[in-house]
């Protein structure tokens, strides 16, 4: 059996490199027995296939979502004290609900936001959960007027963000780790651009459609958004 410190060297320069198909590859192998490290770095290799194939095979990156939940859901499982735990649940388990269904989708709000703040309570200075927290919220405003009803009807602790709420997550991410993911600079510019404050908006739409190196389907949507409102502007 390959040694532990050898297979993770060889998962983290893949995923480093946006080779998220290699990594699930490799470290599936070694998913038995469940180990924190391995499992983390699935989940996420997972997540981030899963996102860069929605945009071009959606029932195939539909596919990999029971995947990704078996696993988050083992990650919980073993190791509820760490962050990672909670935020790769919280990823999965919003997408198992939305196969489900929008009424599973919406009862699950509650439980996905619940373990995200916990993964920003375990690991502040990681700034994908503060981005996690931000969509989360910024998804929440984009909802149609009955969306909404029927959302707070069947979660009615659930908290009603307003657009500051989600920048304060999102900016707080940026905040930690300037440009560690373009589709985080994509929602604020998107939130200023729909609140009108186009010179709030402007230098992070900028920044995308000036972006040269495209290494994921995130980048490429981030740069071709951000450049359909520039065009507005």
């Amino acid at each position: 059996m390959a040694d532990l410190d050898e297979i993770i060297y060889k998962a983290d320069q893949f995923i480093d490199n946006c080779e998220f198909e290699e990594a699930c590859h490799l470290l599936r192998e070694y998913r038995d027995p469940p180990r924190y490290e391995i499992l983390w770095r699935l989940a996420n290799s997972l997540y981030y296939l899963c996102r860069d194939w929605y945009r071009t095979d959606k029932k195939r990156a539909e596919n990999l979502i029971p995947e990704g939940f078996e696993v988050s859901s083992k990650l919980l499982e073993i190791s509820p004290e760490k962050s990672p735990s909670h935020k790769y649940y919280a990823i999965f388990l919003g997408e198992k609900a939305g196969l489900s269904g929008p009424r599973q989708q919406i009862l699950s709000l509650n439980n996905i936001l619940s373990h995200i703040k916990t993964a920003i309570q375990l690991d502040p200075l990681d700034p994908f959960v503060w981005y996690l927290e931000g969509a989360f919220y910024e998804k929440l405003l984009r909802l149609q007027w009955f969306e909404k009803q029927l959302v707070y009807t069947l979660n009615k602790h659930l908290v009603k963000p307003t657009p500051d709420d989600a920048l304060r997550c999102l900016l707080k991410a940026e905040d930690i780790r300037a440009n560690f993911f373009y589709y985080n600079q994509y929602l604020i510019g998107k939130i200023y651009f729909d609140q009108k404050e186009y010179d709030k908006a402007r230098p992070f739409l900028l920044k995308l459609a000036n972006l040269r190196i495209l290494r994921t389907e995130d980048d490429r949507r981030a740069k071709e958004e951000a450049e359909k409102m520039l065009a507005k502007i």
